[in-house]
């Protein structure tokens, strides 16, 4: 079972992730241009998320992410998918 991560949870690991303050991650960054995010990047923040409770989205989702919101949006679509 997965819990719900919030924005904050996920602004949070994002910043973990990337050794970076909290203050500099915003939810409208953009994780490629703005983070640096590489797909390598992408996939280890998704297990972290996993590990956080989170679920990992489909492949369509994350197509259409651009921001740590989108992706937050993402997650919680797919959460409260049957």
């Amino acid at each position: 079972m997965s819990i719900s991560l919030t924005l904050q949870d996920l602004r949070r690991l994002a910043a973990a992730h990337l050794g970076q303050p909290l203050e500099e991650v915003g939810s409208q960054h953009r994780l490629v241009e703005d983070l640096g995010v590489d797909s390598l990047e992408m996939h280890a923040l998704l297990i972290q998320i996993e590990e956080a409770g989170g679920v990992i989205p489909s492949p369509e989702a994350l197509s259409r992410v651009i921001t740590l919101a989108d992706l937050h949006d993402a997650i919680i679509a797919h959460d409260a998918a049957p």
